[in-house]
């Protein structure tokens, strides 16, 4: 196996950010450390990456990232992903919560761009027309995961197909004898990921013959207590339009989901089914285990560092731009039953 940048770190007892200062900036960095490095790289047949060394040059060895929270459970997962490719280039990562604010994201741009990054990593809002402005200002690459673009300026996107995803969902809970299933999707303004999972689970009803009933479908900001707020709301109708299971549009918002049925006198599955979204690790340490569709997190988190380490060093041509859709799958465990 071809030995990497944090090898020869580890060999020379130094960090890997200082064996890539030792590659393009060897005047920075103390004679005797500098040996070493070089020592281990000879002992190792290490081969630096001459895009890593192109990227070092013209900027810092820091790649930037902005959040809309920090606490948002699918983040860990994300971020693994971004972590294990930097280091892997020798690469470190900002952070900037935007804490849902576009204005705080505005200025997470023009921070990050403050320190030199190469890079920047946007994630799960939308980009409109109003962030064209500061994406040509900071003029460095800036990459988008688990969201797209609606800006003017081109950006390149890694996500997954989110109404393929939900289209999926909705199969396959009428593979399970389902036809009145309900939604609890994600809002709607400032936010493409909503629209296009309630787009993906309005076509599946449609492909399947079952009519789109609007009083079946609540929205929520993807967090526990949204889901569990949502439930509620489905259940004072659940009478006038019953309904047997229903799909969420986050992991998060289907344990909300599950716990406002367990306090109403619900049993999951055995009356209804419930379907997350995403595939966090919680979501196999709870009662019923949660069937949900995994979102591949830490490859998308790798393409995004490796895409920015390629534009830092060689402005991408405009066919390489765009979204690079990866594959995601149904993750079949407990919270969903067959009915005839």
């Amino acid at each position: 196996m071809r030995a990497t940048i944090r090898d020869v770190a580890k060999a020379a007892g130094v960090s890997a950010a200082t064996v890539s200062r030792a590659l393009n900036r060897p005047d920075l960095v103390d004679p005797e450390t500098l040996e070493r490095v070089r020592k281990a790289m000879e002992e190792m047949s290490y081969q630096p990456s001459a895009i890593a060394r192109g990227l070092s040059a013209r900027r810092s060895d820091t790649l930037g990232l902005i959040v809309p929270g920090i606490t948002d459970f699918f983040f860990n997962e994300l971020y693994k992903g971004i972590d294990r490719a930097s280091q892997q280039y020798g690469m470190k990562v900002l952070l900037y919560d935007s804490e849902h604010s576009r204005e705080r994201a505005f200025e997470g741009f023009s921070i990050l761009s403050g320190y030199q990054v190469s890079g920047i990593i946007f994630t799960s809002k939308l980009v409109t027309e109003d962030y064209d402005p500061i994406l040509q200002r900071v003029n460095i690459p800036v990459v988008l995961t688990l969201t797209q673009s609606a800006a003017k300026t081109p950006l390149t996107a890694f996500r997954i197909d989110e109404v393929r995803a939900m289209f999926d969902v909705v199969a396959y809970l009428v593979s399970r004898g389902h036809r009145q299933i309900a939604m609890i999707a994600g809002k709607l303004w400032d936010d493409r990921t909503g629209e296009l999972r309630l787009e993906g689970y309005r076509e599946g009803l449609r492909h399947f013959g079952i009519e789109y009933c609007e009083a079946r479908v609540e929205f929520g900001q993807y967090r526990f207590d949204d889901g569990y707020q949502a439930m509620q709301r489905l259940l004072e109708r659940i009478r006038d339009v019953p309904f047997t299971a229903v799909c969420t549009a986050s992991d998060e918002m289907a344990l909300g989901a599950i716990r406002c049925l367990n306090d109403h006198g619900y049993r999951v599955p055995d009356d209804i089914s419930v379907m997350g979204f995403d595939d966090l690790p919680i979501a196999r340490m709870v009662t019923p285990r949660l069937t949900t569709v995994a979102q591949p997190f830490h490859e998308i988190g790798e393409e995004a560092v490796k895409w920015l380490i390629r534009a830092a060093s060689q402005p991408p041509s405009p066919s390489e731009i765009g979204d690079y859709l990866l594959p995601h799958r149904l993750v079949e465990r407990e919270s969903v039953r067959s009915i005839s």
